[in-house]
Formats: structure tokens, sequence, C-alpha cells
């Protein structure tokens, strides 16, 4: 499979996806071939973390790595590649997806989260006051962990479900905590409602939004 494939292959794949990981991908793989009128969208959810599109008998999908290669038996020895290759992403702080055109394991994209300028200066200014920050994350452990240390959380919870991230809320709040989140995905929504302060990333999900009591229009939290 070429890149130029790939990518194309992961767009499709992406073109249901409303997270802002999935619209990145859409933009960043560029113009390609409309979808067929008749495919059918496979949305991402915080539960599968998959997305894809159906187009006749062809069902496209991207996600997870994890996610992914539980959907069908893949060649065993592209699992290998595809776990070596996720695992040298996830150690350098990217988010892995693989990519799956029916039953050919097709490769997998890296996504990067910027860590944003100022943010590690910003959390020890709050641990000075007290403030213990916290960072839970759908990543696997790999990311989350080189992603805290490169940002200078307090803490870290990876591989994170909405109803965790809810939970975690609900229990600082339950030993008589205030507590501010932060948040743009869609599996951000549950705990950002509970939340005393919850603050929606602007260019985060219509859910993120609705969900918090403010909204950081720069998308800026830093």
């Amino acid at each position: 499979m070429i890149e130029g494939d790939l990518t194309d292959t992961a767009r499709l794949a992406s073109l249901g996806d409303e997270t802002p990981e999935g619209r990145s991908i859409v933009v960043l793989a560029g113009i390609g071939a409309a979808a067929p009128a008749t495919a059918a969208m496979v949305a991402f959810t915080a539960q599968t973390r998959v997305s894809g599109i159906d187009i006749g008998d062809r069902q496209i999908r991207k996600g997870a790595v994890e996610a992914i290669l539980k959907l069908r038996d893949f060649d065993a020895d592209a699992v290998r590649q595809i776990r070596a290759l996720t695992e040298k992403v996830a150690r350098a702080s990217g988010t892995p997806l693989a990519v799956a055109d029916g039953d050919r394991l097709l490769g997998a994209i890296a996504l990067k989260d910027i860590v944003k300028a100022g943010i590690k200066e910003r959390f020890a200014e709050l641990r000075r006051m007290g403030i213990r920050t916290v960072m839970i994350t759908g990543d696997t452990p790999l990311t989350a962990a080189a992603i805290a240390a490169e940002s200078g959380v307090d803490d870290s919870l990876a591989v994170a479900t909405p109803e965790e991230k809810l939970a975690s809320i609900r229990a600082e709040q339950a030993g008589g905590k205030l507590v501010a989140m932060c948040g743009d995905g869609t599996n951000d929504a549950p705990p950002l409602a509970p939340a005393h302060v919850g603050v929606a990333i602007n260019t985060g999900t219509q859910a993120a939004r609705e969900a918090g009591n403010m909204v950081d229009l720069d998308s800026n939290p830093a």
C-alpha cells in the first residue's frame, strides 16, 4: 500500500468522524474522490473508538489500533508491523491510528498533540497555588505518559472512557474538591457538564461546547 492510497483511505474513513482528530485527517489528506451517494458513514464513538465508511460490500475503518485489530483476523505479519510502528509513535507522544480496508490492514497514521507554548510553566504556577492538574485521555498509556512528561501535569489517566472521565470528576467532588474540567471532544461532554467549571475548547466538538459552562474562544487554555 503506497502512502497516497493509505492517506486517501484514511480520509474516506474519517468523513463521518466529527472529532478534532477526524477533521484534521480530512484536512491533511486534502481533496479526494467524493464518497458515493449510497455510501453509509460509520460515526466515531468513544465506545467503539472507530469510524469508517461502507461502500457497497467494501468496509473501510480507521481508529485506535487495538479497536481495529479486534475487528478481523488480520495477517499476523501486518499486525506485528503495526504494533511495532504504533509503539514507536506512542513513545514519541503521538497518537497512532490504524487503517483497514476489509480484511487488509493497510497501515497506520500518526497524529501529534501539540503542547501549547507556556503550558508547562502554567501548570507549575497552578501547582504553587495548590491546584493539582490531571490529564484524562483516551490515548494509550505510552502516549499519555509521554504527553504528561512533556506538558508537566501532576498525574494522568490513559485509555479513559467517557464514563471513567465522569467518575473521576465525581470522585474528586465527593472528596470536597472544586473541579475545573477542560475538554474538546464528544467524550469530554459527560465530565464537562457536572464540573464546577467546565471549559470547552472552541475548535472542539459541538457536544463539548454545549456541555461546558464556558467556551475558550481562542482555543488556547495556556
